[in-house]
């Protein structure tokens, strides 16, 4: 059901407004002007303008409520997104004039992958579903655009080519490399844990804190990962576990920018996920179960390990299974 029509603040513009009917109207900066306006305006709705919301204003409305009603970094990467995408069709554009057109020429940049195209679109769709929802428009002027497919990530290390990585790092990133290899969490998961999610031989994130946010992720230790996190611990215990040599948590940025300049001294693209990908594979070659290895890896099914476990690039591998399989 529409949401009831009522006076908001937009920081941006320091102005009030309100919304009905798929359409947006200016109520002035002062609070008391505005809500006798808005009073004034509501009691005698056929005087209201005829003027339709733009995308513009339908995408302020959606990030206002993303930012109210989702975390910080799903903010920020809607953020970029839409401001890309109303500076590429322009303020003044209807959603009833949107046509498919507008996303794939505005998606097809050099600079994007077939991921971040995939992204940018599935945003753009989010709002527009989000605005159905609400009642600002009456239909997705996009509904069933096709996205870009997402290319798998295809990079898996073998035991040599980690430990020529792990000769160009050192100190504090050598541990939190040592801490993706050993568990195959997922790099965000490294970035973030601190010494309030280690149980003993567990790391348990609460749901609120999880991929998903529906069940806590459990981080399943081994020997050697218990006792690299136990230093961690007994040096930070407090705040982010693995951070860098000046004290710092670790950011997304820090740690491609690194992995970058280890890339082209090594010879080959190396990536944080590259060790999820490689626990992955590692783990079915000496024959640990698919549902063992998907609770390991925080799937809730084993559909996902195939994503991540590319056994066609191991030949020795292969063929002795197909010496299994054919039994001769």
């Amino acid at each position: 059901m529409p949401r009831k029509p009522k006076p908001f603040f937009r920081k941006q513009t320091k102005t009030w407004y309100f919304s009905t009917g798929g359409r947006q109207f200016n109520l002035g900066r002062d609070r008391e002007i505005a809500f006798k306006k808005f009073y004034e305006l509501m009691a005698d709705q056929e005087s209201l303008p005829t003027s339709s919301s733009t995308l513009y204003d339908l995408s302020q409305e959606y990030l206002d409520w993303i930012q109210a009603n989702r975390k910080p970094a799903t903010y920020d990467k809607h953020k970029h997104y839409l401001c890309s995408f109303i500076k590429y069709v322009g303020r003044r554009l209807k959603p009833s004039a949107l046509k498919p057109f507008h996303l794939t020429q505005w998606s097809n940049k050099p600079s994007w992958n077939s991921s971040s195209r995939h992204d940018a679109i599935s945003i753009v769709g989010r709002m527009l579903n989000w605005a159905v929802r609400e009642g600002f428009i009456k239909s997705n002027p996009i509904a069933g655009i096709k996205k870009p497919r997402m290319k798998r990530r295809e990079i898996v290390y073998t035991a040599e080519q980690w430990k020529e990585i792990k000769t160009q790092a050192n100190g504090p990133l050598a541990d939190f490399l040592d801490f993706l290899w050993s568990t195959g969490c997922r790099p965000k998961e490294a970035r973030t844990v601190e010494a309030r999610h280690v149980h003993n031989d567990l790391i348990i994130f609460p749901p609120d804190e999880s991929k998903g946010e529906t069940d806590s992720r459990v981080i399943f230790l081994s020997s050697s990962a218990k006792l690299l996190v136990q230093q961690q611990v007994d040096r930070y215990p407090t705040g982010r576990l693995f951070r860098n040599n000046r004290c710092n948590p670790w950011t997304k940025d820090a740690v491609v920018n690194r992995l970058r300049r280890i890339s082209k001294k090594v010879g080959f693209r190396v990536i944080a996920y590259g060790a999820r990908h490689s626990f992955a594979t590692n783990a079915l070659i000496r024959s640990v179960d698919t549902v063992s290895l998907s609770h390991l890896m925080g799937h809730k099914d084993t559909r996902m390990v195939n994503n991540y476990a590319h056994l066609a690039q191991n030949v020795e591998f292969l063929l002795k299974q197909a010496e299994n399989a054919s039994g001769v």
